[in-house]
């Protein structure tokens, strides 16, 4: 069974994605090297969203990225810089990333929140992401 990985962020103010772009993209560069990833995309929305999803063979795997290297950096940053932040998990049988819709129909059923220290009203009210998936783009993989 492989493991899949869906975070939710929005960046609190313009002024704060520079650094975020920064980390992102050392986080998306780690996680294309990581042992045991299958697959990783990015993918960005209106008013300062970024979705990731990770596929990883082994969920060993995928817990020692999310806490060494660049992520873990990112990760002590994540509650400053993010007004909302959530994460969904589950197992599929294959290595394929799933669809942007999936992933977000997997962030309402079964997301979790992550703590954020300045939450916006959509982090208040407990939900780990809009009703309705926004309009969006991905973003071209780093070179490896």
């Amino acid at each position: 069974m492989y493991t899949v990985s869906i975070t939710r962020l929005r960046v609190r103010s313009i002024f704060y994605m520079p650094l975020f772009l920064l980390h992102a993209m050392r986080t998306m560069t780690q996680a294309q090297k990581a042992d045991g990833v299958a697959g990783a995309e990015t993918r960005f929305e209106k008013n300062n969203v970024v979705w990731t999803k990770t596929v990883w063979s082994d969920e060993t795997q995928m817990k020692k990225y999310r806490g060494s290297g660049a992520h873990q950096i990112a990760m002590r940053m994540l509650s400053e810089m993010c007004n909302e932040a959530s994460v969904a998990r589950w197992q599929q049988p294959d290595a394929q990333l799933p669809a942007w819709e999936e992933a977000h129909r997997r962030m309402l059923t079964e997301g979790k929140l992550s703590k954020v220290k300045h939450p916006s009203p959509l982090q208040v009210e407990g939900r780990t992401a809009p009703d309705m998936m926004q309009t969006g783009f991905k973003m071209p993989a780093p070179p490896m």
